[in-house]
């Protein structure tokens, strides 16, 4: 059965989990390569990208096992070699693809095959809609003239924007929201400047200070709450990984595993991960579906509330996974 999400459906406070899911999300980072470079990207260059046949064996298991929504994103995944025939494969079993994109690469049989499969969607990476500074983020120029091709050719209606708020662009946030608006999109996902507390950055070892400060962020969710009353029923904005400062709740980590471009699968993206990683190691990926499905509902509730908060212990999260057999 085709599945596809609605809008008004989705949790406004997080962009990766859906309140009416009832299967298991992957968030799958198919590769780390990417060919823009902003200074606030989590992505670790691993420098090593899965087999096609592996891509499509892991998927295969992934479906079998449940797995009813994938999140395909990188690096950027229109450079994996492989993504065309991923998302056809994926496309033909029924399942919901939204394909994390910056948008600056064109690729016609990927546009085409989006254009004609209802359950693809994309989100598209924007942070700021003024030519000069965006592709000052992105470290490319000509970077936004393309985006906005992309925006041209693709359906509007199956299109998301996903901003992340940081010192770069937090007097940009308004302008994107309005401009959003304006080219008929429906969706603005705004992310916090956040990174796995076991891993370095991209860039460097810690990212965080792009993260802006509890009030200016404070100041944003002010600016949200009055735009989602003025595009009310026209825009949803969602937020997150801004747990420990607004407010918000998250079970990302309770409904969402993550697939990095090594093909380890671990829950979410941001919990410590480094003893669950060490399951990879041990137990086969239908194995681990299921160890975590088990688990899930023990899981920390929210992946981004220990990055601003208290992060559990890792003595803890190796006790309760330490009994796991193969």
């Amino acid at each position: 059965m085709t599945i596809q999400s609605l809008y008004r459906n989705e949790d406004q406070k997080c962009c990766y989990r859906a309140i009416n899911s009832k299967g298991i999300r992957v968030l799958w980072e198919i590769t780390s390569a990417c060919n823009v470079e902003c200074d606030f990207c989590l992505v670790e260059k691993k420098h090593q990208t899965i087999p096609v046949q592996q891509a499509m064996d892991m998927a295969t298991v992934l479906l079998e096992e449940g797995v009813e929504k994938f999140l395909i994103s990188g690096g950027e995944p229109l450079l994996y070699p492989g993504i065309e025939a991923l998302l056809e494969f994926l496309v033909g079993r029924g399942a919901l693809v939204k394909l994390l994109t910056n948008g600056t690469i064109h690729n016609p049989s990927i546009f085409s095959l989006i254009q004609r499969s209802p359950q693809i969607e994309v989100s598209l990476s924007v942070q700021s809609i003024d030519e000069e500074m965006s592709d000052l983020i992105f470290k490319r120029k000509g970077s936004w003239t393309k985006l906005l091709e992309t925006i041209r050719i693709l359906p509007k209606e199956r299109l998301n924007i996903i901003t992340t708020f940081s010192t770069m662009n937090h007097d940009h946030i308004e302008g994107i929201i309005d401009w959003v608006v304006a080219q008929g999109i429906r969706c603005l996902s705004i992310t916090n400047v956040f990174q796995e507390t076991t891993r370095p950055a991209r860039f460097m070892d810690n990212c965080l200070m792009y993260k802006e400060d509890p009030n200016r962020i404070n100041r944003m969710f002010e600016l949200i709450a009055v735009k989602r009353q003025e595009y009310e029923g026209r825009l949803v904005i969602r937020t997150t990984q801004f747990g420990g400062d607004s407010h918000e709740t998250c079970e990302a980590g309770r409904s969402i595993l993550y697939v990095d471009s090594t093909g380890a699968l671990l829950p979410c993206t941001l919990t410590n991960n480094a003893s669950y990683r060490e399951l990879n190691a041990r137990l086969s990926l239908r194995k681990l579906i299921r160890h975590y499905r088990e688990r899930l509902p023990s899981l920390p509730p929210s992946s981004c509330v220990p990055l601003f908060s208290v992060r559990p212990g890792k003595e803890a999260v190796a006790h309760e996974y330490g009994n796991a057999s193969g």
